[in-house]
């Protein structure tokens, strides 16, 4: 059941991204409330790692929309998506974080040093 306007944070509408010949994305569509945990979940070469990266401004989608807080964005980067208020968290098995914070304290440590940041 589709979600209110208002109570949608992200919106990804009909995302479209192609390497070459290779098409990653078809039309990918995501809804994220505000506070909502999402898992993006699929096989090897899904595209999942191509929406975080459109999403994060890494890439540039070849079609769709990406609304946040109810406004069409588009982003030129990464530092373009982290002023609004995206910015992506890699999974590094080789490194433990910030020894002595817990798992949620590290996934928000740089928005906490970022003054005026937001964590979505």
């Amino acid at each position: 059941m589709p979600q209110a306007a208002s109570a949608i944070a992200v919106s990804v509408t009909g995302i479209e991204k192609s390497f070459g010949p290779t098409r990653a994305l078809a039309g990918a569509d995501l809804d994220v409330a505000p506070g909502e945990v999402v898992a993006l979940m699929g096989a090897n070469g899904a595209g999942k790692s191509t929406l975080v990266k459109i999403l994060s401004g890494s890439y540039t989608p070849d079609a769709g929309t990406i609304m946040l807080d109810g406004r069409a964005v588009a982003f030129a980067s990464p530092s373009a998506a982290k002023a609004a208020g995206i910015a992506t968290v890699h999974q590094a098995t080789d490194q433990a974080g910030a020894p002595g914070l817990t798992v949620a304290e590290n996934l928000v440590l740089d928005e906490l040093c970022s003054p005026g940041g937001r964590f979505l």
